[in-house]
């Protein structure tokens, strides 16, 4: 489900990461259905994106292709969330940001620091949602992107214990593991972490700005707390149906929008677990909300979106929200 996606707010960042790379950054975003109307707060199922990340690789004979994007990404911090995570005081700082929104980059995995008040050792971990697949390239890419940027941050200081995944391993690529982790990595472990000195969480980040950092958490914030979870082939829907709202909108008209046949245009919001009907009714409702918030009649309202009276507007408001538009 895209709700369970990669966002957008970390693909843009990514594809000028592979532009580096010398791959075509564009064609990447439009092979994801990326366009410039498409919104941070959108996710892309995770699936595709790991499908299309497989293909570069293959084609660039890489097996660590997550390492190269980690080491490539050393210029600067990726995106809003990268700036964020790498501009706080201390790793600690920059490891409990990176934990409490993780949302805002992927909302099919979920990272947790395990740091006992008796214990020397913590533990950065990797939770996949149940039920959905996770690609080993933006599973490893995270934590050699972290291991590296925090060891150079801090001169060298910062080093792991070990370092697990719960995929399996390529044998002809495990030196450009111990290259990048310094230390020992395992595959098909039961779960994917991240083992250091729990000492080493109190290292200054060289470069820190804690101001702007803090800055940047009031904006990732809002972005998490807006996040829509939606697809970009659905907002590309949503799109074409605002511009529609004051008839009667159909499957069909629709499709003609997009260049889409009736029938590719149903089965793929299917897929998404829409429907055009679901679409039209959520944006008329969010367009009623908003004509109602500011003193516009209800008969205006109703005309506006298309309804045939104002009597079957009402009954419609009822049917979205649970009681009448106010009079």
């Amino acid at each position: 489900m895209a709700t369970q996606g990669i966002s957008v707010a970390l693909l843009r960042p990514l594809a000028e990461l592979l532009g580096r790379l010398e791959i075509d950054p564009s064609g990447f975003l439009a092979a994801l259905g990326i366009d410039d109307g498409t919104t941070p707060d959108t996710y892309v199922v995770g699936d595709q994106v790991d499908r299309l990340l497989d293909e570069i690789a293959a084609r660039r004979g890489d097996r660590a292709f997550g390492l190269t994007l980690a080491q490539t990404s050393l210029i600067r911090p990726l995106g809003l969330f990268g700036h964020m995570v790498w501009l706080s005081g201390t790793v600690r700082d920059a490891v409990t940001r990176a934990v409490r929104y993780y949302a805002v980059v992927s909302r099919r995995t979920t990272l947790t620091l395990d740091e006992p008040a008796d214990a020397t050792v913590a533990t950065l971990r990797q939770h996949g949602v149940p039920g959905v697949t996770r690609g080993r390239i933006l599973t490893e890419f995270p934590y050699a992107s972290l291991a590296l940027r925090t060891r150079a941050a801090t001169a060298g200081r910062f080093a792991l214990r070990a370092v697990q995944f719960a995929h399996p391993g390529e044998h002809p690529a495990l030196a450009a593991y111990h290259d990048v982790f310094q230390a020992p990595v395992t595959f098909g472990a039961p779960v994917d972490e991240l083992v250091f000195d729990a000492a080493q969480l109190d290292l200054r980040l060289a470069g820190a700005d804690p101001i702007t950092s803090s800055a940047l958490e009031a904006k990732v914030a809002q972005l998490v707390d807006g996040a829509t979870g939606r697809s970009p082939f659905v907002d590309r829907v949503r799109r074409a149906a605002r511009m529609k709202l004051d008839v009667n909108v159909s499957l069909a008209m629709i499709a003609g929008e997009l260049g889409l046949s009736a029938r590719t245009l149903r089965r793929q919001l299917e897929q998404e677990g829409s429907s055009i009907r679901a679409v039209v009714d959520e944006l008329r409702r969010e367009r009623a909300d908003e004509l109602l918030a500011a003193g516009t009649p209800v008969k205006e309202i109703a005309f506006s979106l298309g309804f045939s009276e104002p009597s079957a507007f009402s009954r419609a408001y009822k049917r979205w929200t649970g009681k009448s538009p106010k009079m």
